[in-house]
């Protein structure tokens, strides 16, 4: 099941983001944990970061030990594919979207 965190921001969301939600509650889930988003376009980032623009979001890892986060981000990676950007950050997996021409 899908949570999010009661400050996270919905709108403005683009729908490449909302895909990589989908495929990620399906890993979740399959390893048996529940997906928390954290952020969205909201929060603090860095000026040009992607989530000003709908085009980034954050998953809790707090639940889970350091290789399982790991291994879920491999999952992701594989799954969403050269579009996308999945980084294991300290407390949080990040996934951007960045469409490549090739």
């Amino acid at each position: 099941m899908l949570r999010l965190k009661n400050e996270v921001n919905t709108i403005g969301i683009r729908p490449e983001i909302l895909l990589a939600i989908m495929v990620a509650d399906g890993i979740y889930q399959a390893e048996g944990f529940e997906l928390v988003i954290t952020s969205l376009n909201d929060s603090t980032h860095a000026d040009t970061s992607r989530h000003y623009q709908g085009m980034a979001v954050d998953f809790r890892t707090r639940d889970f030990t350091g290789a399982i986060a790991r291994h879920i981000t491999e999952k992701l990676r594989q799954a969403l594919g050269r579009h996308y950007f999945v980084l294991n950050e300290s407390d949080h997996i990040h996934i951007g979207y960045q469409p490549r021409q090739k």
